[in-house]
């Protein structure tokens, strides 16, 4: 099984986004993989040529609940979409940036649903992320 439980995010990647390479000034993870549905009598494959989408952080905050973030194959998103963003790794990427959020979460006592995604995104970038 490829897919299963997802959460619901403050924002949800659409199978748009990845289709047209969407960028987004919150993006903390890129991503040039095709959408690939591989049920059914005919597979599918949306390539992505020499582009790539971005990932939202609203993807990964719940839109309820205190101190809750998610990371991982269970980001908010349609189920094409997750056939693309699912892969290894935009998952390593996913992890760093919401480790770093919880950590900045602590370290400046403020809720992880109040941090801004282009403020994480910032600071990814001082750690050599790239995606400015």
């Amino acid at each position: 099984m490829r897919q299963t439980r997802q959460a619901l995010g403050r924002v949800v990647l659409s199978n748009d986004d990845v289709i047209h390479a969407r960028k987004s000034a919150d993006g903390i993870v890129r991503s040039p993989w095709p959408i690939e549905l591989h049920t059914g009598a005919k597979p599918r494959v949306e390539w992505i040529i020499d582009d790539f989408y971005e990932v939202p952080y609203g993807c990964f905050v719940p839109p309820r609940g205190v101190g809750i973030l998610v990371a991982g194959r269970c980001l908010s998103a349609e189920h094409e979409a997750v056939a693309s963003a699912r892969v290894t790794a935009q998952c390593f990427g996913y992890g760093e940036a919401i480790g770093l959020a919880a950590a900045i979460s602590v370290q400046q006592n403020v809720p992880p649903d109040r941090i801004e995604g282009h403020a994480l995104r910032t600071e990814l970038n001082k750690l050599g992320a790239q995606l400015a």
